[in-house]
């Protein structure tokens, strides 16, 4: 049970945009948050957004209770106070802002290493065993956890966290042959490949990665620098843990990209793009604003805007939906259709002995 400091319901409740239920408790200290209803007990504060847990509230033992405003009409009389909110999701949020007792001290830890042509503001936590290159521009509030690596030329704006692991400008991943490789060949579907060696010629990358405002990146997440100009993380995106943005990608504003997801070369996204867990993305292909990708999405092609994509490769849902339900059918049409062979087999041999004995 995480430990909080002690605040009055009412405090919770200014904060929370939320209305207790009865003046009388309005003084009632908190000083603990429950992990989750079912296991709250008298001393907690819980929030009870899930269904499962509104059916059976009396069996919950908290000291106060926060609900939605939408199931007050479910909710029988109970002897804690409530607090009634009317944007749930938003809560947990707030209350962790203010009882948070994990503060950063601004300051840079002497294990980092940070090259002296580099400009960090003075306002950065930085972590232990953080390399920062040369050239690189860092600007205010910025959260760098232990053992982040952030290289030549880099330019990161305001309130940037980056989490433990993660890489900035690593090397684009891009190599080219002397003639024409099997993978050029297969590609325009010409499949008499070569079969001795071919020696794959590293192209640099001289170019850079620009993120943008309040911008977090996930543990050992890794994005490659530009070959030529620059890979870009727009103001507000959040990405996840493990997840892969290759050189040259342009990276709308508020996106939110989840762990494993992967962008090949040259890829540009919109605004408010949702990637699901393990999406994989194409070289080369632009993605309209206001797309969600939902998990394991594979996207080989230009996407537009405001419409949401699933499978692989990767197709509109409503597209999806109707093709899985056209799958799934295939057995018992497969049944009936055997069926019909079987008894049409039967009246063909009835036809031949009819006119074998006519004869």
């Amino acid at each position: 049970m995480p430990r909080v400091l002690t605040k009055k319901l009412s405090e919770i409740a200014k904060t929370i945009d939320g209305e207790v239920s009865n003046p009388v408790h309005l003084d009632l200290q908190i000083t603990n948050l429950a992990v989750s209803p079912e296991h709250s007990t008298q001393n907690d504060l819980a929030l009870v957004f899930d269904q499962k847990y509104i059916k059976n509230i009396t069996g919950i033992k908290a000291k106060a209770i926060v609900l939605p405003d939408s199931v007050k009409s479910q909710i029988p009389s109970l002897d804690v106070p409530i607090i009634w909110v009317k944007r749930p999701r938003i809560v947990l949020k707030k209350l962790l802002d203010i009882f948070n007792t994990k503060k950063f001290k601004e300051e840079i830890h002497p294990a980092a290493v940070i090259d002296p042509s580099s400009k960090i503001d003075k306002t950065c936590v930085i972590g232990a065993n953080v390399f920062i290159g040369a050239h690189v521009s860092i600007g205010k509030n910025c959260l760098i956890y232990p053992n982040v690596t952030i290289l030549d030329n880099s330019e990161i704006g305001n309130n940037v966290t980056l989490h433990p692991g993660c890489v900035i400008g690593s090397d684009g991943y891009s190599y080219v042959t002397e003639e024409e490789s099997n993978l050029e060949k297969a590609r325009k579907g010409d499949f008499n490949f070569k079969t001795e060696r071919q020696i794959q010629h590293k192209i640099q990358s001289i170019g850079n990665v620009v993120i943008e405002d309040d911008v977090e990146i996930g543990a050992n997440t890794c994005i490659d620098r530009g070959t030529i100009g620059s890979t870009v993380i727009g103001a507000g995106t959040k990405i996840d843990n493990l997840v892969q943005i290759a050189h040259n990608c342009k990276i709308g504003k508020d996106c939110l990209i989840v762990g494993q997801a992967g962008f090949a070369g040259s890829v540009s996204i919109g605004d408010r793009v949702v990637a699901g867990g393990q999406a994989g993305f194409a070289d080369n292909i632009n993605i309209g604003s206001d797309v969600i990708f939902l998990a394991k999405a594979g996207v080989h092609g230009e996407i537009p805007s405001n419409s949401v994509y699933m499978g692989m490769p990767a197709v509109p849902y409503q597209e999806y939906f109707k093709n899985e339900k056209a799958m799934r059918r295939l057995p018992k049409k497969q049944e009936k259709l055997e069926e019909q062979v079987k008894q049409l087999e039967i009246k063909i041999k009835e036809l031949e002995e009819r006119l074998r004995i006519g004869v």
